[in-house]
C-alpha cells in the first residue's frame, strides 16, 4: 500500500482531544454559536463568544479543550481556561516560600482545602485553616489569602497556610498601631462591649479602654449609659503602655467641662464669701459655689503677722475674700484676705 495513502500514519498527525489538555489552533470562521477554530484534529473546535474579548479570522490562540462532544459536532474550547493557566504558572513562577497569594478554594476534605494555581496543585491543611471557622466546607468558592509553605515543582504541588498569613496581618496591623498611637491623638473608635468599670473600643480591631470616669464629668454615670453598643465616637488617647499593650481612652476629654462656665462668672478684684473647705500647711482650700475652689495662700491670708492660717481660717468658716487671679480654663481661683484688709486700711489713710 502506498505510503501517502496509508490512513494509520495519517490518522496519527491529528490532534488527540482529551478533556483536560491545552491545544494551540487558528480562527477560521465566526458563527452565530462562536469563533471556529482550527486545531489539527479531525473536529475543528469552538471558542463561545462569552469565553474571550473579540477575537479575528487568522488569530492564533490557545485554548483548554472543555468537552469533545457539542451539538454541533465541534470540541468545546476555553480561550479563558488557557489564559488562567498560563497567568497561574507565571505566578508561580515567581512564587517563594513566604510569599502571599490568593486562591480560590475549589475543593474541601478532612485533610484540608483545595485549589490551583496555573497547573500547579495548592493544598491547604487542616491544621493550616483560620482558626476562626470551624466548618471548612464552607470556603468553598471563596477567594482566600495565603502563605507559601512549601513549593514542589518536581510534584506541581504547593503547601499554603491561611492561619500563617492571619498571623502575619494582625503583626503588621500592630506593628501599625502602635507606631501611629500617642497620647493626645485624637481617634475614631467603635464600642465593642461593656464592662461594670467601663468600654472597651474598637480602634482598627484593638481593644482600648474607656474608664468610666473618663465618659463624663457627671461622675455619677456609667460609659453603658452614655455611650451605645457597635456605634462609633471620637475619644481623646490619654495613656499609651506599649510594654504592656494598653490605651486609655477619655470621652469627656473632648467635651468642655461644665464647671468651667462656673469659673467664668468671677474676675480679678470681686469680692465673695467663701466656705472653708479644707486646712492645708501652705494655706486653706475654700468654696464658693457647688464646684468652684481656690485656693487662699498662707502670704495671702493677712496683711499683719501671723504664724500659721489656723489664726485666720478654720473649717467650715465663712470668709469675705478677694478675688486676686482667676483662670476659669484651668478651673483656677486664688484668694487673699490681706488684699481685702489692704484695701479697707486705705480708706482711713488721710492725704
Amino acid at each position: 500500500m502506498d505510503e501517502k495513502f496509508n490512513l494509520d500514519i495519517i490518522d496519527s498527525t491529528f490532534v488527540r482531544f482529551a478533556v483536560g489538555s491545552k491545544v494551540v489552533g487558528q480562527v477560521v470562521a465566526l458563527t452565530q454559536d462562536g469563533y471556529i477554530v482550527n486545531i489539527g484534529g479531525k473536529k475543528d473546535g469552538i471558542i463561545p463568544y462569552n469565553d474571550c474579548e473579540k477575537l479575528n479570522d487568522g488569530d492564533e490562540i490557545e485554548a483548554v479543550i472543555m468537552s469533545t462532544h457539542t451539538d454541533n459536532g465541534a470540541v468545546l474550547l476555553s480561550k479563558r481556561k488557557a489564559d488562567e493557566i498560563r497567568k497561574g504558572s507565571e505566578l508561580v513562577g515567581n512564587l517563594k516560600v513566604g510569599d502571599n497569594t490568593e486562591i480560590v478554594i475549589t475543593n474541601a476534605t478532612n485533610n484540608g482545602l483545595v485549589s490551583k494555581i496555573g497547573n500547579v496543585s495548592v493544598f491547604v491543611p487542616a491544621s493550616q485553616v483560620s482558626s476562626h471557622r470551624t466548618d471548612i466546607r464552607k470556603y468553598v468558592g471563596e477567594k482566600v489569602n495565603v502563605q507559601i509553605l512549601e513549593i514542589d515543582l518536581s510534584t506541581n504541588k504547593i503547601i499554603a497556610s491561611i492561619r500563617a498569613y492571619e498571623k502575619q496581618e494582625r503583626l503588621t496591623k500592630e506593628k501599625a498601631f502602635w507606631d501611629s498611637i500617642y497620647e493626645g491623638k485624637i481617634v475614631k473608635g467603635m464600642v465593642s462591649h461593656f464592662t461594670d468599670f467601663g468600654a472597651f473600643i474598637k480602634i482598627n480591631d484593638f481593644d482600648c479602654l474607656l474608664h468610666n470616669s473618663e465618659a463624663s464629668y457627671e461622675s455619677s454615670k456609667k460609659a453603658s449609659e452614655i455611650l451605645e453598643l457597635n456605634k462609633e465616637y471620637e475619644f481623646k488617647v490619654i495613656k499609651v503602655d506599649k510594654e504592656n499593650k494598653k490605651v486609655a481612652l477619655s470621652l469627656k476629654a473632648l467635651q468642655e467641662n461644665p464647671l468651667i462656665e462656673k469659673y467664668k462668672k468671677y474676675s480679678i478684684g470681686d469680692i465673695v464669701e467663701a466656705k472653708v473647705k479644707k486646712i492645708l500647711p501652705f494655706g486653706a482650700i475654700l468654696n464658693i459655689e457647688d464646684g468652684v475652689d481656690g485656693m487662699l495662700h498662707i502670704k495671702e491670708a493677712s496683711a499683719f503677722y501671723i504664724k500659721n492660717i489656723y489664726e485666720v481660717a478654720k473649717v467650715g468658716e465663712i470668709l469675705k475674700v478677694k478675688i486676686i487671679e482667676c483662670i476659669p480654663e484651668k478651673m483656677k481661683i486664688s484668694f487673699s484676705l490681706k488684699a481685702l484688709q489692704m484695701d479697707e486700711l486705705s480708706g482711713y489713710i488721710v492725704d
